[in-house]
């Protein structure tokens, strides 16, 4: 099955057309994670800043697995 960012299906009309609201923010040093539902397995977006640039990343997983998760560039699609 294949998701976007926020977790919709790609047969869902939500499919790359919704913006979530975070629902848990976690902070390590110079990354912020956040999710978007209290599931199990979720999307997690992480932010990465330093001094240049800015790098917003996702991945799906475990939230307790956030700093591990193989993360892709934002506005690509994983298949789960």
């Amino acid at each position: 099955m294949q998701i976007d960012q926020y977790g919709f299906e790609a047969t869902s009309e939500y499919f790359h057309r919704r913006k979530l609201q975070p629902y848990r923010v976690a902070e390590a040093g110079s990354v912020t994670y956040l999710c978007f539902d209290d599931g199990e397995n979720r999307p997690v977006h992480r932010i990465t800043k330093n001094d240049t640039e800015t790098v917003i990343e996702w991945a799906y997983g475990a939230w307790a697995d956030r700093a591990t998760l193989n993360y892709v560039p934002i506005n690509e699609t994983l298949e789960v």
